[in-house]
């Protein structure tokens, strides 16, 4: 096995230890614990991110372009991202219906492109959907940042004195993920949109 395709295969294996360390908080262990959970948490996402970066690169770079690579990659993506979107709903951070918009439109789109793929059509991505792709990475990073953040400032006991004082910072981190998630959710409307107008004569043949 080529090196692309292991490093697909450790996205893999990243997403589940993902969604553990995310529900450390849920296992009844003290804050410290919980910290540490978030830390790991956003370390491995971002490091599945990367890997998703440089799998593509190098399979293109060194002509590693494999049928495996073709269909486990983009499925490992959709997995990465199902499982941030999930892991924020738990958090109460991510509304409901922006996650289900998001899901169902990477699912309809991947779909059309195995309708494609049995057409003989690749159906590759396009700038609005690399658009797409960044604005849903940077929503999830930053929300995982933010729990980091104030698991740090609690800790310090920092984030009851912002409270004290009515700076309110629960309500500033809920406002600047909430217009974070609606940007990315709305990028995903518009290029599953573009998708689906652009190769339409795919859906009326059937």
């Amino acid at each position: 096995m080529n090196l692309p395709n292991r490093l697909t295969l450790a996205r893999f294996f990243m997403i589940p230890f993902f969604v553990v360390f995310m529900n450390v908080d849920h296992m009844g262990l003290n804050l410290t614990w919980q910290l540490a959970g978030h830390v790991i948490a956003l370390g491995l996402f971002i490091a599945a991110t990367v890997t998703d970066y440089y799998d593509g690169a190098i399979a293109r770079r060194l002509n590693l372009v494999t049928n495996f690579g073709r269909l486990m990659d983009p499925l490992a993506d959709k997995l990465l991202i199902s499982a941030g979107f999930i892991v924020l709903i738990e958090q109460r951070i991510a509304p409901a219906w922006m996650v289900i918009i998001i899901l169902c439109r990477e699912f309809l789109v991947t779909g059309l492109r195995l309708l494609g793929t049995s057409q003989g059509r690749v159906i590759q991505a396009d700038r609005g959907g690399k658009n797409k792709t960044i604005s849903q990475l940077v929503a999830v990073i930053t929300a995982l940042s933010f729990l980091v953040i104030r698991d740090i400032l609690t800790l310090g006991g920092w984030w009851q004195t912002l409270r004290a004082r009515d700076l309110r910072p629960d309500f500033w981190m809920e406002a600047v993920l909430y217009l974070l998630l609606l940007i990315a959710t709305g990028l995903t409307l518009t290029s599953g949109w573009n998708y689906f107008y652009k190769n339409r004569d795919l859906i009326r043949e059937h």
